[in-house]
């Protein structure tokens, strides 16, 4: 039996959360979290060194075109390029 296609999310629906490497070009989100993985522990903190913090406001602003790899991110009034790897560490939601 084929199952239903779910219903869109109605007015004042909260977006759903996704990973910065993820995120929508152009589309201005929060930062939720900021996780490593366990094969780079270190990249946690490097990011929140650099302004990955839950609340700051992030944007992807660019994607290369070979892969997406890098991304380029504005975070505050900042502006880096990070790996993919790098940008799926941080969990974000659309604004």
């Amino acid at each position: 039996m084929a199952s239903s296609p779910s219903p869109a999310p109605g007015p004042g629906a909260k977006p759903a959360a996704v990973s910065l490497d993820a995120a929508a070009t152009g589309l201005p989100c929060r930062v939720l979290s900021v996780a490593a993985p366990a094969l780079a522990p270190d990249w946690a903190r490097w990011l929140a060194e650099i302004g990955f913090l839950p609340g700051e406001r992030v944007t992807v602003t660019t994607r290369s075109v070979w892969g997406g790899d890098p991304l380029v991110v504005r975070v505050g009034q900042s502006t880096f390029a990070l790996r993919r790897a790098e940008a799926a560490c941080v969990r974000v939601e659309p604004l």
